[in-house]
């Protein structure tokens, strides 16, 4: 069986799963009671200036930082170019391998807004208060992202040259090629797995009494920037890069509504006390 097929299979299971954990937290909220009155904090772009807060933590500006360095790394080394190789030539990658992975953010961005909006109608805190976070994280994640991908102006793998080409993969200099404002949107970084690991942080971030489950969103941001590399989208680098600022932004944004809305900051499964070091992390995060 062709890893391919099963990877496109995984992707297509993913999606439900993190529904229901979606679903989970939902129940988890309204079973949940919070001396609230109202909705309060339960907005999309409520805790902004708590993101920004977060944000300037050591974690995620260290994300941040470390997010610059893999183009560096691998641009000028030639590390891009064999890492394409690998995935179009040695794997079973190839141009625009299958649909899901493209269009999964597009989906899951649509079915969030329409929850969220359909949870405001209904005065469901329980709703805006799970989709609230995921919402931000995404719209802060694709201006970031849109931003960097103008300013750094990196040209895409197949160069916008015909992807069926039997001389495609016979163009390393491409992988330095950066135009800074000169090429409208360029490939750096990766924004599907920005946008896939923002929601998947602020779901994990703001639902901490979940345990294990706040990090249902993972294996389908993984899968989607395993699309990004075996479809050809994206150099891995800009793959690496999306995923560390989806994080740092996500992460961010899901410990302001966390704190906001009462949600203690350690995950349950970890057999640490209130001091111990793990759950401060989380807590700090």
């Amino acid at each position: 069986m062709r890893f391919a097929g099963r990877n496109a299979g995984q992707r297509a299971r993913s999606g439900p799963v993190f529904g229901l954990c979606i679903a989970f937290a939902l129940l988890t909220s309204v079973s949940t009671s919070r001396a609230e009155s109202g909705c309060v904090q339960t907005k999309p772009w409520s805790r902004l200036g708590k993101t920004a807060q977060n944000f300037a933590r050591p974690a995620p500006l260290a994300l941040t930082v470390l997010a610059v360095w893999p183009p560096l790394l691998l641009a000028p080394t030639g590390g891009d170019h064999q890492l394409r190789l690998v995935a179009q030539r040695d794997a079973f990658g190839k141009p625009r391998l299958e649909p899901v992975s493209v269009w999964t953010p597009y989906v899951l961005g649509a079915g969030v807004l329409v929850g969220y909006t359909v949870g405001l109608a209904a005065g469901s805190c329980a709703t805006q208060r799970v989709l609230a976070p995921i919402l931000q994280a995404g719209v802060l994640t694709y201006g970031v992202v849109g931003m960097l991908k103008i300013g750094v102006g990196r040209q895409w793998p197949n160069g916008g040259s015909d992807p069926n080409a039997p001389d495609r993969l016979e163009h390393p200099e491409r992988a330095q090629d950066f135009e800074p404002f000169q090429r409208g949107i360029g490939a750096w970084p990766s924004g599907h797995t920005a946008i896939l690991f923002a929601g998947a942080a602020a779901f994990r971030a703001s639902n901490p009494e979940l345990g294990g489950w706040s990090f249902a969103g993972y294996p389908l941001a993984l899968a989607v920037a395993g699309g990004m590399w075996f479809g050809d989208h994206h150099w891995a680098s800009d793959i690496v890069s999306g995923a560390m600022l989806g994080e740092a932004i996500g992460g961010s944004v899901g410990n302001g509504f966390s704190r906001a809305l009462g949600v203690p900051g350690a995950l349950s499964f970890l057999p640490f006390n209130g001091n111990g070091v793990a759950v401060q992390w989380f807590t700090l995060w």
